[in-house]
């Protein structure tokens, strides 16, 4: 978690550096610094998802947990919602780029549980 609060604090502070690389229009450098501003929350929510579904549960013998749990928050979840906003509601480009990147923080709670019920641990020696 400090390792993606860090790294989320380093992208904003690049950010003016990152938009004022490129030649962009000012919509575009808008677009730009607002992604950036959202990838900074969603490196914290990578950052933990990462560790627990790709490297403990496949490590403790349970690697269909975080695949069932892409699916349905990918989906099931974020892509539904991400069309509905977009083309439904016609919400602003970067309230659908949110609401699409919305699946790493809504994965958090399901995988603290299953990380706290231990029901990844399981022998993988025999």
């Amino acid at each position: 978690m400090i390792g993606g609060a860090l790294s989320g604090a380093l992208l904003l502070a690049l950010s003016p550096f990152i938009t004022g690389f490129s030649d962009l229009t000012p919509d575009a450098e808008k677009y730009l610094g607002g992604m950036l501003i959202i990838c900074s929350y969603y490196l914290i929510g990578k950052s933990i998802n990462s560790m627990t579904i790709g490297g403990i549960f496949p490590a403790g013998g349970d690697s269909k947990f975080g695949l069932l749990c892409d699916i349905v928050t990918l989906w099931c979840v974020t892509i539904p919602l991400g069309y509905l906003c977009a083309f439904v509601f016609k919400f602003p480009i970067l309230s659908v780029y949110f609401v699409l990147n919305l699946d790493e923080i809504i994965k958090l709670p399901a995988v603290y549980r299953h990380y706290k019920k231990y029901g990844w641990l399981k022998n993988i020696t025999n």
